[in-house]
């Protein structure tokens, strides 16, 4: 079964507002929009596993922005992927991660998110702060297809405030600030540069974490995910092959 949707998503599913924006060859370009200097600093803050679960996320916002239009299986699985990746980037398959282009304004904007996520998930295996920067721009694009932004604008708001002292090293501390410094992977950088991982339960502003063990939020979401085929992911039996060390999609493994 897929992951049912966070608190504040449910909402959204249910609205079903008609589309109001525009898509075209150029418009991709307006609808990624501008990261300030205060976005940067901001979204900085979060670790790189943090970055990677505030995509899911934006993921799972464009999802259902979109849901009674168009039912987008594929981006389901890739947001259940990063999400798997952000706790142990190892279950990630890269290799199938190919999107095409669509023309209209449903599957435009699906599209380029998907890209985006794509994007991001090559950023982050190389600890660059461009993962930061590409995030933003997915923040922007969910921003582009609400006809409403109200409720969007205070949960990115809360999420962003919220989860630094969840995970560290921050992005800004854990890589370089300019992508362009770093070209090539870095060579045995250590796993914990990348922040501890944490709940998807964390994304959501309503739940209380104080109450829940993070260890078991963790597990009970990777098990969920290993309990259906996604091209995206290796299978326990993969990794197992390739000699992957304790039990995969159990947390601790």
């Amino acid at each position: 079964m897929p992951l049912d949707p966070l608190a504040h998503l449910i909402a959204l599913a249910a609205s079903q507002v008609p589309v109001s924006h525009t898509w075209s060859a150029g418009e991709s370009m307006t609808a990624l929009g501008r990261e300030t200097p205060a976005l940067i600093k901001n979204v900085g803050e979060l670790s790189f596993r943090t970055v990677l679960g505030l995509q899911a996320a934006l993921g799972e916002w464009m999802t259902q922005r979109f849901r009674h239009l168009y039912n987008d299986q594929e981006h389901d699985q890739l947001n259940e992927a990063v999400w798997a990746a952000s706790i142990d980037f190892r279950y990630l398959r890269m290799d199938t991660m190919k999107f095409a282009d669509q023309p209209d304004p449903v599957r435009g904007p699906l599209g380029l998110s998907k890209g985006l996520s794509r994007d991001i998930c090559k950023m982050y295996q190389r600890a660059q702060f461009g993962a930061v920067r590409y995030v933003i721009s997915s923040g922007n694009l969910v921003r582009y297809v609400l006809p409403d932004t109200k409720t969007f604008q205070v949960w990115f708001r809360t999420v962003v405030q919220r989860l630094p002292s969840l995970s560290a090293p921050s992005a800004r501390v854990a890589g370089a600030f300019d992508i362009k410094v770093r070209r090539q992977p870095p060579m045995g950088v250590s796993e914990a540069v990348f922040g501890t991982p944490v709940p998807r339960e964390a994304f959501d502003p309503s739940f209380d974490l104080s109450a829940s063990s993070p260890t078991a939020l963790i597990d009970a979401m990777l098990v969920r995910i290993a309990g259906r085929s996604n091209p995206f992911l290796w299978t326990t039996a993969e990794l197992n092959a390739a000699g992957f060390p304790g039990t995969p999609y159990r947390y601790p493994p």
